[in-house]
């Protein structure tokens, strides 16, 4: 199935269709699955599919290019789906989430992306390239959050900045190169939550080995002169 939508996402692209008849397109297998009396399960499994589609596309697709992939992810968030008598609702994980709305499981697929960064010695790897127009694709989808939360990446931005700047090793090109990249399509986001100190819970958005003792739990500042400091 995933194959299938790479294709579909692939020719809308190549022949420049209309959004919303691609988002369309796109989302019609899933409510085929709910239509169909689907599990739980089977509904997660497809979901995981269409995403991992995309991202597919995305790390093949030249960032400078991204743009209309970018239009088709909008149009599909947008797309209403009238389940049963509560329209849009379904179960997914043990937890009711609003199809299209919330991009149900994009951010867990997403997640599971971010491990085969380049040099992780899993045999799915991403190239440099590869993994930078991933980047590049996500800082978008981020640069646009404060309208559609579901698109918020950030503390992706933080992963790879961390890895590009905080470590106490050299980096390698591939880390420095997706860093670029999030300055190069979400600057203001980044200010902006830089500004206004946002924090995660837990140490995911940790300081990396040689920042360790600053305490950083998200976007501050000071982290923020950092990475622009490294950037010159």
């Amino acid at each position: 199935m995933a194959s299938k939508r790479i294709e579909a996402l692939k020719s809308a692209l190549a022949v420049q269709a209309d959004f919303v008849a691609a988002a369309h397109s796109f989302t019609e297998p899933t409510k085929q699955t709910i239509d169909d009396g689907g599990s739980e399960e089977t509904l997660g499994e497809d979901l995981s599919s269409s995403w991992n589609a995309v991202i597919e596309v995305a790390a093949n697709t030249q960032h400078e290019a991204q743009g209309p992939l970018v239009e088709i992810l909008k149009a599909i968030q947008k797309q209403q789906i009238g389940i049963g008598g509560k329209r849009n609702e379904i179960s997914v994980w043990g937890y009711q989430v609003k199809l299209w709305e919330d991009m149900p499981l994009f951010g867990a697929t997403m997640r599971d992306a971010w491990n085969r960064a380049p040099g992780t010695g899993n045999r799915d790897d991403f190239s440099a390239v590869q993994w930078t127009n991933l980047n590049g694709f996500v800082a978008r989808l981020t640069a646009l959050s404060a309208s559609i939360p579901a698109f918020d990446f950030s503390l992706y931005a933080i992963w790879t900045l961390r890895s590009a700047f905080e470590g106490s090793n050299e980096a390698s090109a591939a880390d420095i190169d997706a860093a670029k990249i999030w300055f190069k399509y979400a600057k203001d986001k980044i200010e902006e939550l830089s500004h206004g100190r946002k924090s995660f819970e837990g140490p995911v958005a940790r300081g990396g080995d040689k920042y360790r003792n600053k305490g950083w739990k998200g976007f501050t500042n000071e982290r923020l002169a950092v990475w622009l400091a490294a950037l010159q």
